[in-house]
C-alpha cells in the first residue's frame, strides 16, 4: 500500500488540536521524518544493504550508511508518535476498577 502524505497528513491533523502549534510543528516534523524514512528505503533499494566504496587505490565493501541512519529516524518516529499520543492503541491496562463496569458493559 502505497503511503500517500496528503492523507497521512489528515490523519495526523485529526488527532490534534489544530489550534495547539506546538502540536501542528510536531505534525510537520513527523511528516518530514517521514519523507526521510523513504529516501533512506529508497536508497537502501538502489544500492543494496552493502555497497562498495573506494579510497584512492583502495576498494572495500561496507553496510549501506542509510541502514544506519533509517534505523535513528525511526526511533525518532516513535518517539514523536508517543509525544503526540499516536500510540493509544498499544496502552495496556494496569488496573481496572470493577465498581466501573457491569455485565452489560461486555461485547
Amino acid at each position: 500500500m502505497l503511503l500517500k502524505m496528503a492523507d497521512l497528513k489528515k490523519q495526523l491533523m485529526s488527532q490534534i488540536d489544530e489550534n495547539d502549534q506546538l502540536e501542528v510543528e510536531k505534525v510537520e516534523r513527523y511528516l518530514d521524518l517521514v519523507k526521510l524514512y523513504k529516501k533512506m528505503n529508497s536508497s537502501i533499494s538502489k544500492y543494496g544493504t552493502i555497497v562498495e566504496f573506494e579510497n584512492g587505490a583502495q576498494k572495500y565493501l561496507k553496510i549501506n550508511p542509510a541502514i544506519a541512519e533509517k534505523v535513528k529516524i525511526s526511533r525518532a518516529l516513535i518517539a514523536l508518535g508517543k509525544d503526540l499520543n499516536l500510540d493509544e492503541s498499544t496502552k495496556i491496562v494496569t488496573s481496572v476498577d470493577d465498581d466501573n463496569y457491569s455485565e452489560s458493559d461486555l461485547v
